[in-house]
């Protein structure tokens, strides 16, 4: 009979790891925080985990901005929580430094760590979720598709069970690199610089292919024209790719609520849809239906 592995990390703990050390950084830019849920019939072994990516543009933001909801929810959904940080565009310096890949590589690097380190903080390998708002959206889409991220690591795309990309950024680097308007276009150089060719190979639309272990996704979309341009395209290309993916139609609130409003009792759109995509995402298949629209 198999026996169990014992996690080394109690029930109900909360606990900081750096995943990398890189001399000159911030051990705060390579660290992420593991909230482990409270002990069940057995244990606290075998949970699903979900990793949490920040946004802010990327050259700014934490992993413990607007924390406590998200951490109620997913713990008390039985699930490890862990929420991580990334190097982050200084965009004071010329050129802004440091640039893509490092944010893409920074969270696959962190992920790649909580796979190594899965037994001792109970956590199940192969029921790992990440989600990301704004650029952080775009982090979890670029290292959804993109196999380079953690296969640094000998891992494969599939090593992610679900993704959730919330108002994301970053879909498609060209667009956004290129774009008129002045702010957009410069959020994205800063980020990604201006070689065209980069923004092309950094676009998560350029690596969705069928057949690669693309998660099944979930997308909150929102935004002007424009945006919500970025958000269709990449919704219809991972439906051309027969990637399961679940749209949730937010156009009646504001970019910070795809964070804000994770977790809180009070929140009904949000939420609900969310739970709803991870409970069927954890307990499902790796391939079922390709497309369902939430709360429409």
């Amino acid at each position: 009979m198999a026996v169990t592995p014992t996690p080394t990390v109690a029930c109900s703990t909360r606990t900081t790891e750096l995943y990398a050390q890189i001399p000159g950084v911030d051990p705060n830019l390579t660290s992420l925080e593991i909230f482990i849920p409270a002990a069940e019939e057995d244990g606290c072994v075998g949970r699903p985990l979900v990793v949490w990516v920040h946004g802010g543009g990327w050259t700014s933001g934490d992993r413990s901005e607007y924390l406590d909801d998200k951490v109620a929810l997913f713990t008390g959904a039985g699930f490890v929580f862990a929420a991580v940080n990334y190097r982050l565009t200084d965009s004071a310096v010329a050129p802004p430094a440091p640039q893509y890949p490092v944010h893409d590589q920074d969270t696959a690097d962190a992920i790649a760590w909580l796979v190594e380190h899965a037994e001792t903080y109970g956590i199940d390998s192969h029921r790992i979720a990440v989600l990301g708002h704004s650029a952080g959206g775009g982090i979890t889409a670029a290292i959804s598709t993109d196999e380079k991220y953690l296969g640094r690591h000998g891992l494969p795309l599939s090593t992610i069970r679900c993704a959730g990309s919330m108002d994301g950024e970053g879909y498609d680097v060209v667009a956004g690199a290129s774009s008129t308007n002045a702010f957009a276009a410069g959020t994205y150089q800063n980020a990604f610089g201006t070689d065209s060719a980069l923004w092309a190979e950094a676009s998560p639309i350029r690596h969705v292919a069928a057949g690669k272990g693309i998660p099944k996704f979930f997308i909150a979309a929102r935004g002007a024209e424009w945006r919500m341009e970025q958000h269709n395209a990449f919704i219809a290309a991972l439906d051309a790719a027969d990637v399961v993916t679940t749209v949730l139609d937010v156009t009646t609130l504001e970019h910070a609520d795809l964070t804000t409003q994770i977790g809180r009792p009070d929140d009904t759109l949000v939420t609900p849809a969310l739970m709803d995509f991870l409970g069927g995402c954890f307990t499902s298949r790796r391939r079922d239906l390709r497309r369902t629209d939430a709360g429409r």
